[in-house]
């Protein structure tokens, strides 16, 4: 059977050895997708959303965590260049006479490649959730929870196939265009219009006939403006989306000649995030510039 770090998930398990007495502790290896280690992993755990604790992985990608009892905890695990992952724990409920009895637990953490274009808004939330069980004397992970997390997964890593694919053909088309500029395919000429003083008054088709694309192109919307100035009517049109265990409300805004698109993400746990083109904002400037005193009409689709 594979080791379990070979999954993307966070799996508990427990290890021979007890924890210190008045702490849960729990230890661990950072991987990347392709199972090698990551050292130097940024490691945070806050309590009721302050700093608890802050230190990085070793050069085996190893860590490890004391964790007082009658408490709950996000571990933050992170490395520029990857998406991170959090998991809570909490250890209420412990009786004080099993404290020096339970064993160190594992949890390694396989952090995935982040991708441009990507909605990791998903990992805002933790993978997974621990907690004491008195029926096992053990720390136990909240399985329905890591099954929703698992369906939600396989969209995120489905728009990460879509992202490399795009990523991959935009690179294929650069290349190309590039052979055949160095071959002589494709005539070489400047983008920029010839100056015309301002007290000869010439036609406007005059001043550009020599680069006419290349002046439209500077005062021409984005395609994909362009594309929702054609869809979409001037001022909010609301539309409802409905993703796997996420509830998407989607508003486009126009005006005159400019677009946006804002998202607002409900996630079935209970998450909410917010968007402006892709960009991630706050639930306020959601609401604040999607509202009708910010634009004139509205439409509900």
């Amino acid at each position: 059977m594979k080791r379990f770090k070979q999954i993307i998930f966070l799996v508990l398990i427990a290890s021979f050895g007890l924890a210190n007495e008045g702490f849960v502790q729990f230890k661990g290896t950072v991987y990347n997708e392709s199972n090698a280690v990551l050292n130097g992993a940024l490691v945070q755990v806050t309590q009721n959303a302050f700093l608890f604790n802050a230190f990085t992985a070793n050069q085996q990608g190893e860590y490890k965590i004391n964790l007082s009892v009658d408490g709950e905890y996000d571990v933050t695990i992170s490395k520029p260049g990857y998406v991170q992952k959090r998991y809570f724990v909490s250890t209420k409920g412990i009786p004080s006479e099993k404290i020096g009895g339970l064993p160190v637990y594992t949890a390694d953490v396989v952090l995935m490649n982040f991708y441009e274009g990507v909605d990791y808004s998903l990992f805002e939330q933790p993978i997974n959730k621990y907690g004491y069980n008195s029926g096992n004397n053990n720390m136990d992970y909240d399985e329905k929870y890591l099954k929703e997390m698992r369906e939600a997964m396989r969209e995120v890593k489905k728009a990460e196939r879509e992202a490399i694919k795009l990523a991959r053909e935009k690179e294929l088309a650069n290349r190309k265009l590039n052979q055949q500029s160095k071959v002589g395919y494709i005539a070489q000429r400047k983008a920029t219009a010839t100056p015309v003083k301002t007290e000869v008054q010439q036609p406007v088709e005059h001043k550009i006939e020599s680069n006419t694309t290349a002046l439209i192109t500077k005062t021409s919307p984005s395609a994909k403006v362009a594309a929702l100035l054609a869809k979409y009517p001037q001022g909010i049109t609301e539309e409802s989306i409905e993703g796997q265990n996420v509830q998407i409300i989607q508003r486009v805004v126009v005006k005159d000649q400019q677009a946006w698109v804002y998202q607002k993400k409900t996630f079935n746990w209970g998450g909410v995030a917010c968007f402006r083109d892709n960009t991630p904002v706050t639930l306020g400037i959601f609401e604040q510039e999607t509202s009708v005193d910010y634009n004139a009409t509205i439409t509900i689709k």
